[in-house]
Order: C-alpha cells, then sequence, then structure tokens
C-alpha cells in the first residue's frame, strides 16, 4: 500500500508542475514581452509555442494516471473485502 501512496504523490506533483508550465507557456504565448523579460530572454513567443504545444501529451498520460490510480485501488480494496468473508457463513436473525 505505500507504494501506491508513493505513486500517487509522485503523479499529482508532477501533474501540478506540467500544468503550471503549460499555463506560463500560454501566458508566454499571449504574453511574450513580460515572459520574455522575466526569463531574461529564455522563454521566447516560438519557444513558449513550442513546449506549450507538446506538453498536452505529457498531461494527458498523467491525467489518465491520475485518474486510474484510485479507481484501480478502489476495486482491488472492494476484491479484497469480498474474499475475507468466507464463502457460506450466513447470519441467521433470529425473532
Amino acid at each position: 500500500m505505500k507504494s501506491w501512496r508513493l505513486t500517487r504523490k509522485i503523479v499529482r506533483w508532477l501533474l501540478f508542475v506540467v500544468i503550471l508550465m503549460y499555463v506560463f507557456t500560454g501566458y508566454g504565448i499571449t504574453e511574450f514581452r513580460t515572459v520574455e523579460s522575466i526569463t531574461f530572454g529564455l522563454l521566447t513567443k516560438p519557444l513558449s509555442f513550442v513546449i506549450h504545444h507538446y506538453l498536452i501529451y505529457p498531461m494527458a498520460g498523467l491525467l489518465a494516471v491520475h485518474v486510474a490510480v484510485p479507481i484501480i485501488l478502489r476495486l482491488v480494496n472492494r476484491n479484497r473485502n469480498r474474499m475475507e468473508v468466507p464463502p457460506g457463513r450466513v447470519i441467521k436473525v433470529v425473532k
């Protein structure tokens, strides 16, 4: 279970960083003079556009993992809980 928590935490933070980069490069496309001055000319408008364009792929993958891991964990826990109950065991209600 601990490795799943670590995986979820890593995916969560990577997705956060990618989304921040996506927003920042989008801002670099629209307000390129401001972003060029903030980054000391490293992030130009064409570079912002290229980075912004290619960031959609890691963001989609990380988002898919971010959504899939809790669903998988819920299904695994549901099956684990069902297996713990011995088969054929019935509680009879006395009136």
